[in-house]
């Protein structure tokens, strides 16, 4: 359960908490099942905090600092992280519907099972983010980086991810059902069994044949006219 003094501490704002932690680096901050709902708390310095199960709700953590934090079960459903750093944070399970975080640090977090259906990455760095059956739907990452991401079995449908960087990640068993990919990085990214009906894969870069013959299905999806040449006259059975 949380510290009932840190939680009255980080109610009097940034300033005050931020003040303090900088006075008391050694404590450890212990916040879980608190409920932080609707709080302004821009660039606020929560790094290795224990957040689980807390209620960041609509909160504004706007280039907050949570680094190496426990975020597990926690729920911050339109929250504002926009620039905020999650480097090497445990958010897994959590809910991010419709979580804002657009240029946010998320390298090497793990957010495996987490909820973030209609999130905005956009520009985000997930770089080898563990997001094994994460719940991606209708997630905006436009421009994002994805490098070496484990996306395997993530529910991807209608999730914008055009200019994306997806340089080896593991997209294994995902669901890409009428995502937008175009002009996305693959290069050596897996693609097993990824089902990639009605996608937009136009313009991928570094795209090789071999690599979309693995998909479990390109129905209806929209490739560059030569790709899909290629591809229909020697995987026809990924065309139905």
């Amino acid at each position: 359960m949380a510290n009932q003094d840190q939680l009255k501490i980080i109610k009097e704002g940034v300033e005050t908490w931020n003040a303090w932690r900088k006075a008391n680096p050694s404590i450890r901050i212990d916040l879980s099942s608190g409920n932080l709902s609707g709080v302004h708390l821009p660039g606020i310095d929560l790094d290795g905090a224990n957040l689980q199960d807390v209620n960041f709700n609509k909160a504004d953590l706007a280039g907050a600092m949570l680094s190496g934090a426990n975020l597990t079960e926690a729920s911050l459903m339109q929250a504002n992280l926009t620039g905020a750093n999650l480097k090497n944070a445990n958010v897994s399970d959590a809910d991010l519907l419709k979580v804002i975080l657009v240029r946010a640090n998320l390298e090497r977090a793990l957010l495996s099972k987490t909820d973030l259906t209609g999130a905005d990455g956009t520009e985000a760095n997930l770089s080898e983010a563990n997001l094994h059956l994460a719940n991606l739907r209708e997630a905006k990452l436009v421009g994002a980086n994805l490098e070496g991401s484990r996306l395997r079995e993530a529910n991807m449908i209608l999730a914008d991810l055009v200019g994306a960087n997806l340089a080896s990640a593991d997209l294994a068993q995902a669901n890409l059902k009428q995502a937008k990919v175009r002009g996305a990085n693959v290069e050596k990214a897996s693609l097993i069994g990824a089902n990639m009906e009605e996608a937009d894969l136009q313009s991928l870069q570094n795209m090789t044949i071999i690599q979309l013959s693995k998909a479990r299905s390109l129905l209806n999806a929209r490739l560059d006219p030569n790709l899909y040449e290629q591809l229909a006259k020697d995987y026809s059975h990924l065309f139905g």
